[in-house]
């Protein structure tokens, strides 16, 4: 992988360090500059900034060697191994003497805040922001020495490489095969049969067939493409693939105007294989000549879903799956078995196992059965089974080139990603949060002011499914339906041959284990009473796996020597009973976590140890486990201004109001979640509004959530227009009888608002501070569930909320909108209304695409007093209605034009007028309606889809079925109706 993770290591180094170095300008207009001089600091700062400019070189030349990866000679081996050594070094003296610096300036507030604790706080955040960008923090000794070693060791380095490297000039090199010396890809194909694939091979003509009834020859140009998606040199490749020579090339003319005038009027089909091409323009220019032709059918192979999806014009892909446990058998056995191997049974139940090893994959079963040809020797087969895949030569030179190209073509941000899943053990099968959580503290994930590090990390897992990377899989448990992934062992075997040593799983379950020196990063996975011997200097992360079983009987081995330890992330009551002691020793940590069950989704509370003794001198701390407080003890929380979420629990119980102020949260800008819960509170209600108001954080603040608060008002800061990157709140389980104002939030995107118990009426003042201003500007997500006492929801400004898209309400039992004719959320998409018993009136809307009505009894009948229940609702495409005893339920056309989609689950059911008005139907979902005739309205409609759990008239529906197009599905579930099967909107 050549300098992957050295290369980040480094860059985020150079960030680092010229933030914190001094510029010389301030240094000579400092009144502090002559001291400085005097004591030899300026030439340590000298050190530093010539350790500055070697990380740019050493930056580049990693860089330069990744393009390059495929490094054979020993010495650049070499050359690359001193070079990331140096990398990861020069980066822990650029951490520790950021450690310095922020050490010396909490000393140096905290001293100021003291002697001047009556200035304002203005002026103190204003020291603090003074005397972080003068930097001027002395040079320890030590750091210094460092530096000037490291830059000697660069220098040693670059002398070897100019004076005992061989060159061109030195002789021809031996030739070694390639990416680049492949076999290409032509219409000459010799096999004697080709196994698995026949049935893909008749699914392809029929569709190449289905285009056209012309019998007419098609000239056919197969070609491999090259890594380089250049169109003019392929238009030249397929004139010379249809010409057999270059007559048909001209210097007068293009190569697209030559191909143009070759296939004009003519059937043309075009086979391209393994592109991969991402850019538009380039497709579309290699297109161009084709538009000439009467009919031209291209057929592309690739890897990656990216490709596919920008050259795809059917609906969709054609996508091979791997071979059978069957077909890869006979495959194995076409290549491996000759006469004088075919009939030895021991290596036939040998070869079974080796196919297994394949999981499918042709490429790796034909080049293991190859190797195994003439091979007689069954220990020889044993081997096999027993090495990894990439300790055997002949796959090392015959695989890995062809995966090498999906590799190479990833950008350098999904290369870290995906070696960095080499710390799982193979067939692990892992969700998208777990993921996420290793990108995470591993610092793969790079936020911006657009994205955040969870949309960014998402964006990730996505490209490597698509480039055929991970494979997606849908887990049941629980009768719940889960989306994890999957990676493939051959693509498994790659990820740990691209690590090298710096990654190691220790997963064995031996008495004594040894991790190699060179080992940075580490997962444990299944260690039982099992002693570390060695630990090396440089491990830069320990990760405890989720469902991991550790047992190490001196766990402090693990970290008494890890002093550049960066990332810690831990089980439940694993390897943590010596941590609290060992903290002081690992400066340099930046994530601390712990991790739950597999399933779980709640968060671990770091409750077991001694509170956060210890953790006080650690600014580098970025990330922390929930906290739940069993002491005052929240001032060791003053320093830590670089964390990016905090999750404390216990607040009302054990914390007071000068020990919330010790906290410091408005001086981490950093800061992006923040969660307060007051649980075990006490019944102090005033003394919880001042806890709140003390708790107040920095506004560059992204998410807030608040639980159990009960206070009697909210803090004014709660709402402030000056927390302009909040975009997220969630507020539950209070006993307060108002809502704050909210609507001020020029950037809050998702509301999540529950279990407030005693809310009665929402106003006007929840959308804003001053009547008739329209609130919530940036909103799209709003949610509120049990509110058991609201009952009014007033004062909505017509044009407010004007980006709202989903609005769901839920178990709100006593809530009306009688007084509302219509949706004044103009852009609202979907609606859930889930027990609300009292609403009886859907408002129009006229921009409302998905609607879910969920209660106990809740018919949708005409009514003499108050009209249709159902107003306008012009756009709705998705109807589902959920009702236990509702009997008959009257559907208006003209309020519907557009549904196309209709899902019902309603035991008692009777009637459905006005279903055969809906023209625009296509799909309709009856589950668990066991009295509605369905077989009776079905000849009525015009439905492509008929989805029905549970109806009487079953067979009569079965005929229908079999003389009609509509695709159907039955199934008569007479027990254990579930009114909550229906799928929700995506909310």
């Amino acid at each position: 992988m050549a300098g992957l993770f050295a290369t980040l290591a480094i860059r985020k180094a150079l960030d680092k360090l010229s933030s914190i170095l001094p510029a010389r300008s301030l240094l000579a207009s400092s009144s502090s500059a002559a001291a400085m001089v005097r004591q030899g600091q300026e030439q340590d700062l000298e050190d530093l900034r010539m350790l500055e400019r070697t990380m740019h070189r050493i930056h580049a030349t990693l860089k330069d060697a990744e393009q390059h990866w495929d490094i054979r000679d020993e010495s650049a081996k070499l050359r690359l191994k001193e070079l990331k050594e140096l990398a990861y070094d020069a980066e822990d003296v650029v951490d520790e003497y950021e450690y310095e610096v922020n050490r010396c300036k909490a000393e140096a507030l905290q001293l100021s805040a003291s002697v001047a604790s009556h200035k304002r706080k203005w002026q103190q955040e204003e020291n603090e922001v003074l005397y972080h960008n003068t930097g001027m923090v002395h040079v320890p000794e030590e750091l210094a020495l460092k530096a000037r070693k490291l830059i000697k060791r660069f220098h040693e380095i670059q002398y070897y490489s100019d004076n005992f490297t061989l060159s061109e000039n030195d002789g021809e090199r031996r030739f070694a095969p390639n990416i680049g010396t492949l076999p290409k890809t032509s219409s000459v194909i010799y096999a004697p049969k080709i196994i698995g694939r026949e049935q893909d091979k008749d699914n392809i003509v029929e569709k190449l067939l289905s285009m056209t009834s012309d019998s007419v020859a098609t000239p056919v140009s197969i070609l491999a493409i090259v890594e380089q998606f250049d169109p003019t040199y392929i238009t030249k490749s397929i004139i010379s693939s249809l010409e057999k020579d270059n007559c048909g090339l001209s210097e007068v003319c293009s190569p697209h105007e030559t191909l143009a005038k070759r296939i004009k009027h003519k059937m043309v089909l075009l086979v391209l294989d393994d592109v991969w091409n991402e850019r538009r323009d380039c497709w579309d220019l290699l297109c161009e000549p084709m538009n000439t032709a009467k009919l031209c059918m291209i057929i592309v192979t690739t890897r990656s879903e990216r490709v596919a999806k920008l050259v795809q014009t059917m609906p969709n892909f054609y996508s091979l799956n791997c071979l059978s446990s069957e077909e890869s058998w006979s495959l194995f056995k076409q290549v491996a078995f000759t006469v004088d191997n075919g009939n030895t049974p021991n290596l036939q139940e040998i070869g079974m196992s080796i196919v297994k090893k394949c999981k499918g994959l042709p490429l790796a079963i034909k080049t293991l059965a190859s190797m195994l040809c003439y091979e007689t020797c069954e220990q020889r087969w044993k081997d096999v089974i027993e090495s990894e895949l990439w300790d055997l030569e002949q796959p090392r030179n015959e695989v890995l080139p062809s995966l090498e190209l999906s590799y190479k073509n990833m950008p350098i941000y999904l290369k870290r990603c995906f070696v960095a899943i080499s710390l799982y053990p193979k067939d692990y099968i892992f969700d998208r949060n777990q993921v996420l959580q290793l990108w995470k503290v591993l610092d793969l994930l790079q936020s911006d002011r657009h994205n955040n590090e969870t949309e960014i990390g998402n964006r990730y897992l996505d490209e490597l499914v698509e480039r055929s990377f991970l494979l997606f899989l849908l887990t049941k448990v629980d009768g719940h339906y889960y989306k994890k992934y999957l990676m493939h062992d051959l693509i498994h075997d790659l990820a740990c041959f691209l690590s090298a040593d710096e990654f190691f799983r220790l997963d064995d379950s031996s008495t004594s284990i040894e991790i190699p020196q060179n080992a940075r990063y580490i997962s444990i996975q299944n260690l039982a009473s099992s002693e570390i011997s060695i630990t090396p200097l440089a491990l830069r992360a320990i990760i405890v796996l989720p469902r991991a079983e550790v047992n190490i009987n001196n766990s402090e081995a693990l970290f008494s020597k890890c002093e550049k330890l960066r990332a810690l992330v831990l089980g439940e009551g694993c390897l943590d009973q010596n941590l609290p002691a060992l903290m002081g020793r690992l400066k340099l940590l930046r994530h601390l976590k712990l991790v739950t069950s597999f399933f779980s989704h709640s968060d671990p509370c770091w409750d077991h140890v001694d509170g956060l003794r210890g953790i006080g001198h650690l600014n580098n701390m970025l990330t922390l486990p929930p906290i739940h407080l069993r002491n005052d003890r929240i001032i060791e929380l003053r320093s830590l201004n670089k964390l990016r979420e905090l999750r404390i629990g216990g607040l009302g119980l054990h914390l007071t109001i000068d020990g919330a102020k010790d906290a410091r949260l408005q001086s981490k800008r950093h800061l992006q979640l923040l969660s307060l819960d007051f649980g075990d509170c006490c019944p102090d209600h005033n003394q919880q509004v001042q806890l709140l108001e003390s708790l107040r954080p920095h506004r560059n603040l992204g998410e807030l959530i608040i639980m159990n608060y009960e206070g009697l008002k909210y803090p004014y800061w709660l709402g402030d227009a000056s927390f302009s990157n909040l975009s997220q709140i969630e507020l539950g389980y209070s006993h307060i009888q108002y809502l704050p104002t909210l609507g001020d939030l020029p950037s809050l995107v998702s509301l999540h608002i529950h279990d407030m118990m005693i809310v009665e009426r929402i106003g006007w003042e929840f959308c804003s501070h001053f009547h008739g201003v329209k609130g919530f500007p940036s909103l799209t997500q709003l949610r509120f569930n049990w509110m058991h006492k609201w009952s009014e929801w007033s004062g909505i400004v017509d044009g407010g909320f004007p980006r709202l898209r989903t609005l769901s309400i839920c178990h709100a039992h006593s809530l009306r909108l009688d007084n509302i004719e219509s949706f004044p959320f103009r852009s609202l998409i979907t609606l859930e209304l889930d027990k609300c018993c009292c609403i009886t009136t859907i408002p129009a809307s006229t921009s409302l695409r998905t609607l879910r009505i969920d209660r106990r009894s809740f018919d949708l009948r005409r009514s003499s007093t108050d009209g249709p229940r159902l107003n306008r609702l012009p756009s709705l495409e998705c109807l589902t209605v959920i009702c236990h005893d509702t009997t008959s339920i009257l559907l208006q056309p003209q309020h519907l034009p557009s549904l196309k989609k209709l899902n019902l689950s309603c035991e008692k059911l009777q009637y459905c007028d006005g279903l055969s008005g809906l023209t625009s139907l296509s799909v309709l979902k009856p589950w668990g309606c066991p009295k509605l005739p369905i077989h009776s309205l079905i000849p009525q409609l015009q439905l492509q889809t008929l989805d029905v759990r549970c109806s009487p008239g079953m067979e009569a529906l079965r005929d229908f079925s079999e003389t009609s197009t509509l695709r159907c599905s039955f199934s008569d579930l007479r027990e254990g109706i579930g009114f909550w099967a229906l799928p929700y909107p995506d909310l």
